[in-house]
């Protein structure tokens, strides 16, 4: 990422919303897991925006849920600090750098740096899966956050014709080109994450960063 990338953030000043105002289905993971302080789930009014028109492509009814937008470096913090000890105390063997790598593959570490914040805590990377009409949720081969191989989005893109896995593949890929197709960028180690405007999507894009920290610059 160019110096540009890191410092260019022009929407910084866009509100965060509420998905439910644009119809969106909603619940508040990490509230209820007792990792975050607030039961809001929000995101910046471009993204849903964005998500909003993706939805327009869906068929028999499909809707997003989404499970967590903006999110404080607290909750960041708590979440890092939490996979670090349970890698550790169920591989010991990694503990150290070894282990804060492993821990990256999944959950980056806080950023309190406003050139490169971290991306939840821009508003503008969302995690969400697709359910039917009456709110179950489209069967994507792991639960969310399970923090392993298994999660990485192409991982049963060899499955055969046929067989679950199968259609666990086809449904991630239902997801991934909804999405990527309004200009999303999916995180590869994980199928439920996408983002639009934060400094991964710039990365990944070769555009300058749209969003920066929503916390660190005093919102």
């Amino acid at each position: 990422m160019s110096a540009s990338q890191e410092f260019s953030f022009e929407k910084d000043s866009e509100e965060l919303r509420d998905p439910r105002e644009f119809g969106f289905l909603v619940e508040p993971w990490y509230f209820n897991q007792g990792l975050a302080d607030s039961p809001d789930v929000l995101a910046r009014e471009s993204v849903l925006k964005k998500l909003l028109v993706a939805k327009t492509k869906l068929r028999d009814g499909l809707n997003f849920k989404i499970w967590d937008g903006y999110r404080t470096l607290k909750t960041q913090t708590v979440l890092y600090l939490g996979l670090y000890k349970k890698i550790v105390r169920e591989r010991p063997l990694l503990a150290g750098a070894r282990a804060l790598k492993k821990t990256e593959e999944f959950v980056m570490k806080p950023s309190f740096d406003l050139r490169k914040p971290s991306p939840h805590n821009t508003g503008a990377a969302l995690d969400l899966t697709l359910v039917y009409p009456n709110g179950e949720e489209v069967d994507m081969g792991t639960a969310f956050d399970l923090f392993d191989k298994p999660s990485f989005t192409m991982h049963f893109r060899n499955a055969e014709e046929g067989t679950q896995e199968f259609e666990w593949h086809r449904n991630r890929m239902l997801l991934r080109s909804i999405l990527t197709a309004e200009g999303f960028y999916n995180f590869p180690d994980e199928w439920w994450h996408f983002s639009y405007g934060d400094r991964l999507w710039a990365a990944d894009c070769g555009k300058d960063a749209l969003y920066g920290s929503w916390e660190l610059m005093g919102r």
